[in-house]
């Protein structure tokens, strides 16, 4: 059973692995678990805490909705918000590799291409590109698709007014080290267990880890889940103090009421228990208690204005009136009761049994084997008309050779005989009992057709003065009145259609009953009168006067009374249920224990260490309003915007993000967003440095648009012997998201020589038309990037490299200058020039179009001027 602290008996356990090697848990490891035994609410409450930071209102709003059901506070039949299965959505620990090989075929992502793609290398990848080229859509997809703390909203193409609108959808595709590639399909919103495994880092990420509040300055990750936890279910406590104070006000009803009785009594104590069925029952009131209400004030007003005499006068006739119903009750239910039923049934076996004798009769009298209605009702009406017809032709006939009644042949002996056989059955002894029963069926019809069944007749005395005394009795007696006339038509029915099946089976029930109360109830009332009791009378009809005023007024407001006693039920009910914010910090308490206190500390200050941020902060927890705030206090008590840089924070930021990547053993992969956005130089150049570590270990994704990050990158990699796979995202004719695969700008060193160039050259002489001249004019714009690259690294032997601070003195004496070389190379970056499209050229060589022997000579140009350039002073 989960209890209100979300405890289902689960504690904090260290999985056991391979070798009795222990490996600590992660702090999403430890929400997983704690998630298992929490209650929907709850759940909800962390599992979106982790995936966005914070709930937005909405989520506070939806996280309130299952509080609700949960504590049966609700109507329990809204539809309900999903909940995740997980409440991290990351895959519990696991020893397969994993590499992300692509990202392709984006669907509604920005504007983003439906053809564009980028690749990833198995170590560093770097995805380069300026603002506005379309890279923030490929890393907005790894953020929804991989494990992020901020949750980015990936918008279709807003100048397309085409674009469907539908969730960004794309292709992953990875590798487990185990078989060939596999593709994984995206659908924003999805959470899949492989791409979970990728952590992603970017700004908002970085804002996450440093607390607001001014004590505490830095949470580890995932620690800011409980304080983001605290403060939902403190909104959801406010929503459901509004609730309770919305429905909470006092109880009005009694004042609709001028006079004490039994109804004002009710409503004047209504509670959280009060009977709602009950109060249901007393505000039914419709035109028989109208009735009953006039009645009432009339008999009073009799009683007030006349003497007891007169009214024992009523009294006295209201009895005549009711022996009378009694009387003729009774021969209603003589007429149509049970014995009348079993008479009706007698009659119809007797009717069956002479019809049957009837057609025996009329069978063998005259028969025929291909006629079977011989003797049946409608052959008797045909036999009686012909002898009616045939005694209108003549005394004699049939006589032998007189002329068919029906085909006008003249009869033989035989035939005439037959006819008069035929004749000779309307004689018969069976034909007149069917006849003399037959009619006395019909005679039964007949007098229960004339039957009045009205005991009461509309326009009658008896009804009238009836319904002044006892308006009740009136109404029972139209009910038993239907009832009879029901009866009688059944037996109407079953009597015309001579089936004993359709003959009622229930037992007739007078009004004996009603008229035996009624007639007690007078002779109470006369007893009393008689007794001079008058007064007690009056009052008596004043009680009921007031009980029916006070129910015609309730059945008004019933509605509004009930809504009033079921607020009071909730609102007993949201009060016993407020949920409590123990189970948060609780929680916090044991994780903080068992993760900080481990290897999650020291491994902390190694990468602040690394990261140049050894920072004066210590562990800290302390209690405040209620909840436990756990973090990394900043010495002295100051806030960390007063103490820290930007660039400390940032890094500090980061070394949390890679102490909790290399503490999960999930963690494949790593995307980083601009992760040096504002740096300095120094600082951009220590995370370059510690990046490139981490993609020793597991693939380092990077989008950046710093030239000088990039370039820092690069080289970093390089000189580690590291595997780097760069990208360009470009912004080409207004459509963003061109990807130029394996081409950044710092990716300098195959530009060192002509190969790129020769590419393109190789290219070029297989194509022919306008793919032939933008070939040749790519390899001549790879050409003149080799020359650059001729003269930062071959002419000046390195010593000053792009986007890098630092001078290699120790290089220039390498360096062996020479004028023929330097002006070749003058000549070279002109030559290519005119070649590259868009390119300003003199009148002298306008309008020449670039050809392949022309590359092919540059080519070889630069190679030459490359081995000059090569030589270094001895």
């Amino acid at each position: 059973m989960i209890d209100e602290l979300g405890s289902a008996g689960d504690d904090l356990v260290t999985p056991e692995v391979s070798g009795q090697e222990k490996v600590q848990n992660t702090i999403w490891d430890e929400l997983n678990i704690w998630g298992k035994s929490l209650a929907d609410w709850q759940r909800y409450i962390i599992s979106y805490s982790v995936r966005d930071g914070m709930l937005t209102e909405e989520r506070i709003e939806e996280a309130y909705r299952l509080f609700l059901r949960d504590r049966g506070l609700d109507k329990g039949v809204e539809e309900l918000p999903l909940i995740p299965n997980s409440v991290t959505g990351r895959a519990t620990a696991e020893g397969t590799p994993l590499k992300l090989q692509a990202l392709k075929s984006p669907q509604n992502v920005n504007a983003i291409p439906e053809v564009s793609q980028v690749t990833f290398g198995p170590q560093l990848t770097i995805i380069y590109g300026h603002n506005g080229a379309g890279k923030s859509g490929f890393a907005r997809l790894l953020s929804s698709a991989c494990f992020s703390r901020s949750s980015p909203q990936i918008i279709h193409n807003i100048y397309d007014e085409d674009a469907p609108d539908a969730p960004a959808t794309a292709q992953f595709v990875v590798n487990r080290g185990n078989g060939p590639d596999e593709a994984v399909a995206f659908t924003d919103g999805d959470e899949h267990d492989e791409l979970r495994r990728v952590s992603v880092f970017d700004s908002s990420v970085a804002r996450i880890h440093l607390a607001k509040e001014n004590e505490l300055g830095f949470r580890p990750a995932g620690f800011d889940v409980f304080d983001e936890a605290f403060r939902a279910v403190g909104l959801v406590s406010e929503k459901l103090e509004a609730a309770i104070n919305a429905k909470t006000r006092p109880n009005k009803f009694d004042q609709l009421f001028t006079d004490p009785g039994p109804v004002a009594e009710k409503v004047a104590a209504l509670n959280a228990k009060s009977d709602v069925a009950e109060l249901r029952a007393l505000a039914a009131f419709g035109d028989a208690e109208k009735q009953r209400l006039d009645e009432v004030s009339r008999q009073e007003k009799e009683l007030l204005t006349k003497s007891p005499v007169e009214t024992l006068q009523a009294l006295a006739t209201a009895k005549t009136d009711i022996a009378a119903l009694q009387t003729k009750a009774s021969e209603l239910l003589s007429v149509l009761g049970n014995d009348a039923r079993e008479k009706e049934r007698g009659l119809l076996d007797d009717h069956k049994a002479a019809l049957l004798e009837a057609v025996k009769a009329g069978s063998e009298t005259v028969s025929h084997p291909q006629l079977n209605q011989t003797g049946s009702a409608q052959w008797d009406d045909f036999v009686l008309a012909s002898r009616k017809l045939g005694h209108a032709e003549g005394e004699t006939y049939p006589a032998e050779g007189d002329p068919c009644l029906l085909c006008h042949r003249p009869l033989d002996g035989p035939s005439a005989t037959l006819i008069r056989r035929m004749w000779s059955f309307l004689d018969h002894e069976a034909r007149k009992t069917a006849i003399v029963v037959d009619e006395q069926l019909n005679h039964n019809v007949h007098q229960l057709k004339a039957v009045n069944c009205a005991l009461l007749p509309s326009e009658s005395r008896i009804r009238a003065d009836l319904s002044r005394i006892n308006p009740g009795l009136v109404r029972e007696t139209d009910a038993v009145g239907a009832t009879f006339d029901k009866r009688r038509n059944a037996l109407v029915a079953a009597l015309e259609n001579g089936d004993v099946g359709a003959l009622p089976t229930d037992d007739l029930v007078g009004p004996d009953e009603a008229l035996r109360k009624a007639l007690k109830e007078i002779e109470a009332q006369e007893a009393k009168l008689r007794e001079g009791k008058f007064q007690e009378l009056i009052a008596k009809l004043r009680a009921e006067h007031i009980e029916l005023r006070q129910r015609q007024v309730l059945s008004k407001n019933i509605d509004d009374i009930i809504a009033f006693v079921e607020d009071l039920a909730w609102i007993e009910k949201a009060g016993s249920s407020r949920p409590s914010t123990r189970f948060v910090t609780d929680r916090q308490k044991k994780v903080f224990a068992k993760l900080i206190e481990g290897n999650f500390k020291n491994r902390l200050e190694e990468e602040c260490a690394k990261l140049d941020c050894s920072l004066p902060f210590e562990f800290k927890a302390r209690g405040s309003a209620g909840k436990t705030l756990r973090g990394l206090k900043a010495k002295g008590g100051h806030k960390p915007d007063d103490i820290f840089s930007e660039g400390e924070q940032r890094a500090l930021s980061l070394a949390d993000f890679l102490t909790e990547v290399n503490l999960n053993p999930t963690s494949a992969a790593i995307v980083l967003d601009d992760p040096v956005t504002s740096l300095d130089h120094q600082r951009k150049f220590t995370i370059a440095k510690r990046l490139v570590e981490e993609a020793a270990v597991r693939q380092v994704i990077v989008f950046t648009h710093d030239m000088v990050f990039l370039t820092l990158l690069s080289d970093h990699a390089e000189a580690a012997g590291l595997a780097v796979l760069g990208h360009w995202v470009e912004c080409k004719d207004g459509v963003p998201g061109h990807v130029n695969i394996d081409e950044t700008p710092a990716n300098t060193k195959i530009y060192r020589k002509t190969t790129k160039a020769k590419e393109f050259l190789e290219r070029a002489k297989k194509a022919s038309g306008r793919e032939k001249v933008d070939l040749v004019r790519s390899g001549a714009g790879a050409l003149r990037r080799t020359i650059e690259e001729v003269v930062v690294f071959h002419l000046f032997k390195d010593t000053v490299r792009r986007w890098n601070e630092q001078i290699r003195l120790g290089t220039i004496a390498k360096i062996s200058w020479s004028d023929d070389v330097a002006d070749e190379i003058v000549a070279l970056q002109d030559d290519t020039s005119r070649l590259i499209e868009g390119h300003s050229n003199s009148d002298e060589f306008a309008g020449g179009m670039p050809d392949v022997d022309g590359l092919e000579q540059l080519i070889a140009r630069v190679d030459a001027v490359i081995d000059k350039a090569k030589i270094e002073r001895k």
